[in-house]
């Protein structure tokens, strides 16, 4: 029988973060924290909206966790809750058992974390109709700052799907051929991270020519020319957690001016990962990634320049203007350093680092990218 000990994430670490807090329970709800705090995956919470998941925490107690009737069975083999209240979808509403769960605990009146920028406003008036006199407040920050700090099996995880990325990426560049299509390229891309272990692709943005000026732009019917740009920023799940690299090959010589403006890009990126360190923030970094783009020439219209990763693409710390948590020891961000001329060109790098005591350390570079790759 799985036990809490057992679990991928920090869910002691959350045990101890719940009971410090105000909050007599918490209620998880989105399909990521769904995801760490049963430490088992249901894939249908992303793809169908009224499918909820949602798991009662309270302080000083055992989650309970409400769930479809349908996804009972494959939960009480893979996560180590015990208490699982299954509804029937379209007939029961969910938030009638989380309410049932809640007078259970005595909290009819109680102070109740949510993660109100989730819980759809139709749920939440059906849960106040319910339970009337409940105080709800956001608890989004507890869950992330808990899931900021990545556990050994995390970050193993996350490293491998990284590199898998990274494999992916080079053997798709590597056997590009003049007229091929982004599409072709999009599929082998797809077909190389699936084989580098992923269990599904998450994102495949892989374009050539005019259209690496976009950020996130499908693979089209375009075809690579001679001379084109190849531009990929693209991700996939791998044991749900998500992968995100970005690369730039040329089919041909680079150019004088591709050189340079990659040579101050690169410049800027390293500067950028060597103040991953304890006790910076993501503000200090995009200030400084600020500045250094204004120094060297190249726009800078962007509103991030790396993030946390995990189960979101997108997790704090970010890089960003208003992120004034500090980076810790055992944290991974991406650092992101691009330029864009929409129709016209577009470069882009991506890459995995790890917070450590000392100098942080990049945990891609089997796919380096140090110069533009030439296929």
């Amino acid at each position: 029988m799985k036990t809490i000990e057992d679990a991928i994430g920090d869910l002691p670490g959350l045990r101890r973060a719940i009971e410090a807090s105000r909050f007599d329970a918490v209620i998880a709800m989105s399909p990521e924290n769904i995801r760490y705090v049963s430490d088992a995956p249901i894939a249908t919470h992303n793809v169908i909206r009224d499918r909820l998941g949602l798991i009662v925490w309270p302080s000083g107690g055992d989650p309970v966790y409400v769930l479809c009737q349908v996804e009972e069975g494959f939960m009480r083999e893979e996560s180590w809750i015990q208490d699982l209240r299954p509804y029937k979808e379209f007939i029961d509403s969910p938030m009638t058992l989380v309410a049932d769960v809640l007078r259970e605990l005595g909290l009819t009146n109680g102070l109740v974390g949510a993660e109100t920028d989730y819980l759809g406003a139709m749920y939440h008036a059906q849960l106040m109709q319910e339970v009337p006199g409940l105080q709800i407040e956001a608890c989004t920050d507890l869950f992330a700052h808990v899931r900021m700090l990545k556990t050994p099996r995390e970050r193993e995880i996350l490293v491998g799907g990284f590199q898998g990325t990274e494999k992916a990426l080079l053997a798709t560049y590597s056997t590009v051929n003049a007229g091929e299509s982004e599409q072709s390229m999009g599929r082998r891309l797809a077909d190389a991270m699936l084989r580098s272990g992923a269990d599904a692709i998450a994102f495949n943005h892989i374009n050539a020519g005019p259209n690496t000026g976009y950020p996130h732009m499908h693979p089209s019917t375009y075809r690579v020319k001679k001379g084109d740009l190849i531009k990929a920023d693209c991700g996939a799940y791998y044991r749900e957690y998500l992968s995100n690299v970005g690369r730039t090959a040329k089919m041909g010589p680079t150019t004088d001016e591709e050189r340079s403006w990659w040579k101050r890009l690169r410049e800027i990126h390293w500067e950028i990962i060597d103040m991953l360190r304890p006790g910076n923030s993501g503000r200090q970094l995009f200030e400084r990634t600020t500045e250094l783009h204004r120094q060297a020439g190249i726009p800078f219209p962007f509103g991030h320049n790396g993030h946390g990763i995990g189960l979101q693409v997108h997790e704090h710390p970010l890089i960003s203007p208003h992120e004034d948590l500090v980076y810790q020891v055992g944290m991974l961000s991406t650092v992101e350093t691009r330029v864009r001329w929409v129709g016209e060109y577009g470069l882009h790098m991506e890459d995995l680092v790890e917070i450590t005591e000392g100098s942080p350390i990049v945990r891609t570079g089997f796919f380096d990218n140090e110069e533009i790759l030439v296929v």
